[in-house]
């Protein structure tokens, strides 16, 4: 069972919430929440990632978290029931950790219905399955957030189309995201496909 990798980037797809790690000469490839992907560095630098190897038959699937809280956050999600890999990973991609787990223990189903495939019954399974076991990880957390990497700057059309392309396969409905967009547009962070589909994300939470 793999618990952690540590290499160099050889690929790094939004689209696909995908990252390809070179492990001496070997390439891992790990499915990782759109959080995640924000603090993965471009193709080429270092990266190391905490891992959860999920195993179904005879297919095996590797998950990568930036933090071991994250990852403990997936393994507990995917405890609930009707709450598979990809679902929870989707969950962890709707906000920032801290975030995430004061929506679980404040009981604010509300809040998690907010993220693209997570429905009301979904949303209060998770809200009454964790909402009591979160709070050591809730703790735990440091209380700000890492700074996302700065991905190279590109034309302004197309990196909205990059973004546009992320959050709808993300699930988000396509007049939203390009209300959103509209909006995030404006900021600062918005110079880069990390920093824009992240103000988007944040308009389209507050929804």
């Amino acid at each position: 069972m793999i618990g952690w990798l540590s290499g160099k980037v050889h690929v790094r797809d939004a689209l696909r919430g995908e990252v390809v790690l070179d492990v001496g000469g070997v390439g891992y490839l790990v499915l990782v929440s759109w959080q995640t992907l924000a603090d993965v560095p471009e193709v080429g630098q270092a990266c190391s990632l905490w891992v959860h190897t999920h195993v179904r038959e005879e297919v095996l699937s590797l998950y990568g978290f930036a933090t071991p809280a994250e990852r403990e956050t997936f393994r507990r999600l995917t405890g609930v029931p009707q709450v598979g890999p990809k679902l929870a990973v989707a969950v962890l991609g709707g906000f920032p950790l801290v975030e995430l787990l004061g929506a679980i223990a404040g009981g604010e189903v509300a809040t998690l219905q907010r993220i693209p495939g997570i429905g009301k019954r979904t949303a209060e399974r998770i809200v009454l399955d964790l909402k009591d076991k979160v709070a050591s990880l809730l703790e735990g957390q440091p209380g700000h957030e890492i700074a996302a990497p700065e991905a190279a700057p590109t034309g302004e059309d197309q990196l909205r189309e990059e973004a546009r392309a992320v959050l709808v396969n993300l699930g988000w409905k396509a007049k939203a995201v390009d209300a959103a967009l509209e909006k995030a547009a404006a900021g600062e962070a918005a110079a880069s496909l990390d920093g824009l589909v992240r103000q988007a994300l944040a308009q389209l939470m507050a929804r």
